[in-house]
């Protein structure tokens, strides 16, 4: 029994979510971080199986590294108290700490 060791592009289209018409898009415009570059094989393009489950993969990893460090520059910006525009409150008390001499 061989297995399949590739999908063509209707099968990439339903792993990924998106439409066939959709993948030509990013195909034409070479966005492979939207899609992973393909292969031809004769005159239809195919993708490994491999390497399409090492680009999600990779995908995955790289979008929680990303979360984690989002979430991190949060609870630095909640423990500074930073935000942003100041109040008039704050704009004035900072005018009379200023305009006093000390």
């Amino acid at each position: 029994m061989v297995q399949k060791r590739f999908y063509n592009i209707e099968e990439l289209a339903t792993i990924l979510g998106k439409t066939v018409a959709a993948i030509h898009g990013h195909l034409a415009r070479k966005q492979f971080d939207a899609v992973p570059p393909p292969m031809r094989l004769g005159r239809r393009l195919a993708w490994l199986v491999e390497y399409v489950d090492a680009w999600i993969e990779a995908k995955a990893v790289k979008a929680a590294a990303q979360a984690e460090e989002s979430m991190r520059g949060l609870s630095t910006k909640i423990q500074t108290g930073k935000r942003g525009r100041p109040t008039k409150a704050e704009v004035k008390a900072r005018e009379r700490s200023v305009t006093l001499p000390g």
